[in-house]
């Protein structure tokens, strides 16, 4: 079985803003993954709380902490200066930009927008991985585990009619099992997501392939992601990992045609 990702990663745009902006980068996503379980973005893909004005409001609070603007701003410091973090820390204490004016809304947006573009390299490999599961005789499932948000009523990413759309529901059609976190009221990398994720899947195994098949173990599993933490946690339950590098995705799909024995970047050679 084989978790992938499809799409570019969401963090190419926080990556533009902050480029475009003079924002130390990474600073978005280190107070996103700090903001702990109250945070607004946490609770988005937990499903707890709508994707409205108030969902903003608490977002844009969370990109303006002031003590945790600090602590990054020191980390960044010692990385860009190659000096000890405690001598940075003392200057910091003292001298700190002021926190960087976000646009949450905006780059909220802005990342779903990227998100939704078929990644070059990831998006044809599925797309052969697919092909085999459906040809082959062997056990093959592709599955999918994404943190994710629920858009507002009407809002057009929920319009099949449009060609993004369409786009995206074959997308999830490629999937044997699709989880999203906002539906489920789990997300990554809390382990019990993908303790449910193992069993939807043995389950489903042994569905297809028949009462006597052994179904799926995590050991059974290889799983791509672009987070250092949800890699963490497959790995610590025994699944076979894979980093997704920003910008490096091809190393990834070539990473995992020598992992699987599989040609997925083009040709007509597959084997399993």
């Amino acid at each position: 079985m084989t978790e992938i990702s499809q799409v570019v990663s969401p963090f190419q745009a926080i990556l533009d803003f902050e480029n475009s902006r003079g924002i130390p980068p990474g600073w978005v996503n280190h107070s996103i993954s700090t903001s702990g379980l109250d945070g607004s973005w946490q609770k988005l893909e937990k499903g707890s709380i709508p994707l409205n004005a108030d969902f903003f409001k608490g977002f844009k609070a969370d990109l303006s902490n002031e003590s945790r603007w600090r602590t990054y701003y020191a980390r960044h410091l010692a990385r860009s200066r190659k000096e000890n973090l405690s001598d940075a820390a003392e200057e910091t204490a003292f001298q700190v930009p002021p926190v960087p004016d976000i646009d949450a809304e905006w780059l909220y947006w802005e990342m779903m927008r990227v998100a939704r573009t078929p990644d070059p390299h990831m998006y044809p490999a599925l797309k052969r991985l697919r092909a085999i599961a459906d040809t082959s005789e062997g056990r093959l499932l592709v599955c999918a585990l994404s943190n994710t948000s629920i858009f507002p009523p009407g809002h057009p990413y929920h319009d099949s009619g449009t060609p993004d759309g369409k786009q995206h529901l074959e997308l999830r059609g490629m999937f044997d099992v699709f989880i999203s976190s906002a539906h489920v009221g789990m997300r990554k990398p809390d382990e019990e997501i993908y303790r449910y994720t193992v069993t939807r899947i043995h389950e489903l195994a042994k569905t297809k392939y028949g009462g006597e098949d052994e179904g799926v173990k995590p050991e059974d599993i290889v799983f791509l992601d672009d987070i250092g933490a949800n890699l963490r946690t497959a790995k610590g339950l025994g699944m076979q990992t894979i980093k997704v590098t920003l910008g490096q995705a091809d190393k990834a799909v070539v990473e995992l045609e020598k992992l699987m024995g599989l040609e997925l970047r083009g040709g007509s050679r597959a084997r399993l």
